[in-house]
């Protein structure tokens, strides 16, 4: 009995930390102290040391010998390459969702995630950074295919705890989100994968061209 509550704690503190890093509490690089982090979260060290090990089996966290562990570090190849999974595995989970019976009800509740920024001018950037994050985390959850939510879950992470912000902005995705939206609600499961690739594919290619500018302007 001990061992399935050590095991539930460890879960407990991996979900924790790896939110931490989402936020950007920990960033890339930064050493995770285990005592420091014991002491903040109430836990001992054999839940802690297992959440860390959960973080680094998703790529979020890397362990140096003798030195412990770090919030990972990736190069740009290996995030462009997490995007392009992700492209087919949202792409399949899209047409997955406009294909279950509740389509009309999944796609109402994504259409709640975005509603807010309907009409709005300026939109705080840092707030719809979380609600994109939600609608692609929603967007998994709600599909009735167990394999592909565990496929999803590395490359999702990936992308979402190594990028410093939105790729595109706001007034670019807005109206993309709410196609993908529209497309699963009524049903359109061909449609629904291509304008989800789309939005996907649009946002690796961004992220190059920033990678590029930034490489440039290092020179």
């Amino acid at each position: 009995m001990k061992k399935i509550e050590h095991i539930d704690l460890s879960v407990k503190v991996f979900e924790s930390l790896k939110q931490m890093i989402l936020e950007g509490q920990y960033k890339p690089g930064q050493k995770l102290v285990q005592e420091k982090i014991a002491e903040q979260l109430g836990v001992s060290r054999m839940p802690l040391h297992r959440a860390f090990q959960m973080l680094e089996s998703e790529l979020m966290a890397e362990q140096k010998p003798r030195r412990g562990f770090y919030v990972a570090v990736h190069d740009e190849k290996i995030i462009a390459e997490a995007f392009e999974v992700r492209e087919v595995l949202e792409g399949l989970a899209a047409r997955t969702l406009a294909l279950q019976k509740n389509h009309k009800t999944i796609g109402d509740k994504l259409f709640n995630i975005f509603k807010e920024y309907i009409d709005v001018e300026n939109i705080n950037e840092a707030k719809y950074r979380n609600s994109d994050r939600v609608f692609h985390t929603t967007l998994m959850e709600l599909i009735d295919n167990s394999v592909l939510k565990k496929l999803n879950k590395t490359g999702h992470f990936l992308i979402h705890s190594f990028k410093s912000g939105l790729v595109r902005s706001p007034q670019e995705t807005l109206q993309e989100h709410l196609e993908i939206i529209q497309f699963i609600k009524d049903g359109k499961a061909s449609e629904a994968e291509a304008s989800i690739k789309n939005h996907v594919r649009k946002s690796i290619e961004t992220y190059k061209v920033k990678q590029e500018e930034t490489q440039e302007a290092v020179k």
